[in-house]
């Protein structure tokens, strides 16, 4: 994949977007902001592919990062709603 291997990339997708996905709607249960996080997550696995080192780490614990970050930056610029 740190080729650009579409194949790959598929590959990618198709074994972990299930789980990368629910670990976004645990935090954010909406299904738009899922969806934009979930794009942009892999969209920074398959430009950061090359540096990703199995030595360090699982893909899936990689993947996790990546969501989490971006799930981190969304409810960053959310605003914060008070039920009184």
């Amino acid at each position: 994949m740190a080729n650009a291997d579409d194949g790959a990339f598929r590959e990618l997708l198709a074994r972990y977007r299930s789980t990368v996905y629910a670990t976004a709607y645990g935090a954010l249960l909406d299904p738009e902001a899922v969806e934009a996080v979930v794009t942009e997550a892999f969209e920074a696995a398959r430009h950061t592919a090359a540096a990703f080192l199995q030595t360090r780490g699982s893909v899936s614990g990689w993947l996790t990062h990546l969501v989490r970050t971006r799930i981190a930056a969304t409810l960053a610029i959310q605003p914060v709603t008070r039920h009184m």
